[in-house]
C-alpha cells in the first residue's frame, strides 16, 4: 500500500516536470523575442532622460556661473558703496565740526559786534569830552608852539565829527594828540617866533624847557626873558641872565656842549631877587 502511494507520487512528479519543460519550451521563443526587442529599445528609452539630465545640469551650471558672477559684482558694489559711505560719513563729521566751528565763530562775531557797538556808543562822548579838556589845557598852558598845537586840535575836532571815520581811527588820533602833549614835558627845543615882551614886539629864539618854563632870547642877543605863567605874558629879565639863556639856547640847538646852567624858575621875583 505504501509502495503504491510512493509510486503515485513519483508519477505525479514526473508529470509536473514534463509540464514545466513543455512550458519552458513554449515560453523560450517568446522571451527570446522580447529580449531582442529590449536590446533595441532600451538605448532610446534611456537617451532622452540622460540628455534632459545633461541639459538640466548644463543649465544649472550656467545659472550657477551667472549667479556667481552676479554675486561677485554685487559684493564688489557693496564694498564700493560701503567705502563710499564711510567716506561720506567722515566728510559729514568734518562738515558737522566745521558747522559747529562756524556757528561758534558767528556767535563770537555777534558778541564782538555788540561789544564794539557798546564801546562806540560810550567812547564817542568820552572822546568829545577829552578833546574839550585838551583844548582847555592848551589854552591855559604856556604859549609854546601855539599855532601847531591849535591846528592839531582843530584837525582832531574835524575827525571826531566825521561819521565816515571809524571810532578806532578817532581813538588813535586822540591818543596821538595826547602823546604829543605828554612828550612836551620830556623834551627841550628851540624855535623862532615873534612875541610881545613888556609891550614891545620882539623876534626871538624861544627855548622851551619841557613844560617847566619858556625863555626867549632876542636875535641881537641884547635881551632875554621868561614867560610869566601867572600873568600870562612875557617878561624881560635882567641883562645878567642873557649869557645863561644864550648858553641853553645854543645847547638845545646842539651848537654847544652840555653843561650846568643856572636859570630862573617859578614865579617872577622882583629885580635882583629872581628864583633859581
Amino acid at each position: 500500500m505504501g509502495s503504491e502511494k510512493n509510486q503515485g507520487a513519483r508519477d505525479r512528479g514526473r508529470t509536473w516536470m514534463g509540464c514545466a519543460v513543455m512550458a519552458c519550451l513554449l515560453i523560450l521563443p517568446v522571451w527570446e523575442g522580447s529580449a531582442a526587442h529590449a536590446r533595441v529599445s532600451v538605448p532610446k528609452d534611456i537617451e532622452a532622460p540622460v540628455a534632459a539630465s545633461v541639459d538640466t545640469r548644463q543649465a544649472a551650471q550656467a545659472a550657477r556661473e551667472k549667479w556667481d558672477a552676479r554675486r561677485q559684482a554685487l559684493a564688489e558694489e557693496y564694498d564700493r558703496l560701503k567705502a563710499e559711505n564711510e567716506q561720506l560719513a567722515f566728510a559729514n563729521r568734518n562738515l558737522a565740526n566745521k558747522a559747529g566751528d562756524l556757528e561758534k565763530s558767528n556767535q563770537d562775531l555777534t558778541r564782538e559786534k555788540e561789544e564794539a557797538q557798546r564801546i562806540r556808543t560810550e567812547l564817542a562822548p568820552f572822546l568829545g569830552d577829552l578833546l574839550g579838556r585838551l583844548k582847555a589845557l592848551v589854552a591855559a598852558d604856556a604859549p609854546f608852539l601855539s599855532r601847531e598845537r591849535n591846528d592839531r586840535l582843530v584837525r582832531l575836532g574835524v575827525i571826531l565829527d566825521d561819521p565816515d571815520i571809524t571810532i578806532a581811527e578817532k581813538y588813535r588820533k586822540m591818543m596821538e594828540a595826547l602823546f604829543v602833549e605828554a612828550e612836551y614835558g620830556n623834551t627841550v627845543e628851540v624855535y623862532r617866533e615873534k612875541i610881545v615882551a613888556d609891550g614891545t614886539e620882539v623876534l626871538a629864539d624861544i627855548f622851551r624847557m619841557g613844560r617847566v618854563a619858556l625863555f626867549f632870547l632876542a636875535l641881537d642877543r641884547e635881551s632875554a626873558g621868561i614867560f610869566d605863567v601867572a600873568a600870562n605874558q612875557w617878561r624881560t629879565l635882567d641883562k645878567t641872565r642873557v649869557p645863561a639863556i644864550e648858553a641853553v639856547v645854543e645847547m638845545a640847538a646842539k651848537h654847544r656842549p652840555m653843561e650846568v646852567v643856572a636859570l630862573p624858575l617859578g614865579a617872577i621875583a622882583p629885580e635882583g631877587g629872581d628864583q633859581k
